[in-house]
């Protein structure tokens, strides 16, 4: 089995971006049960409009059923006001993988966060530190 992941990029429309969060939260437990292996949002700290998901598939077959399923067409047709198109996904194979000793995952003590920017202390507007 080759896992494929798939990239999509997401960027807010004006005022939407907390919306949209909030949407990409909603679809992500769907996406597993239609049968993704791992699905992660990432929410840029530098522009919180910018938001990036990581699906990860078995194969190009379950990408297909799942991209072309009514819980995929939905979220595309309705929350279509939410974001800028077009909506294009990046298919993706893993060539390294790591991970620090001990952890299972780095993501794993808070999976959802809190849609608002507001709400996340971490989205302050400041720079990252390095």
């Amino acid at each position: 089995m080759t896992t494929i992941a798939y990239e999509i990029p997401f960027y807010a429309t004006g005022l939407q971006a907390d919306n949209l969060a909030a949407k990409l939260q909603e679809l992500t437990p769907k996406l597993l049960r239609e049968g993704a292996l791992e699905v992660r949002v990432i929410r840029s700290r530098e522009d919180a409009y910018k938001f990036r998901m990581s699906i990860a598939v078995p194969d190009q077959e379950t990408w297909t059923r799942m991209w072309n399923s009514e819980t995929w067409i939905e979220f595309r047709t309705v929350q279509t006001k939410l974001f800028q198109k077009p909506l294009a996904y990046e298919k993706n194979v893993a060539i390294a993988h790591g991970r620090g000793a001990g952890v299972t995952d780095p993501y794993g003590d808070e999976p959802f966060g809190p849609a608002k920017a507001e709400d996340d202390e971490r989205m302050t507007g400041a720079p990252v530190a390095s």
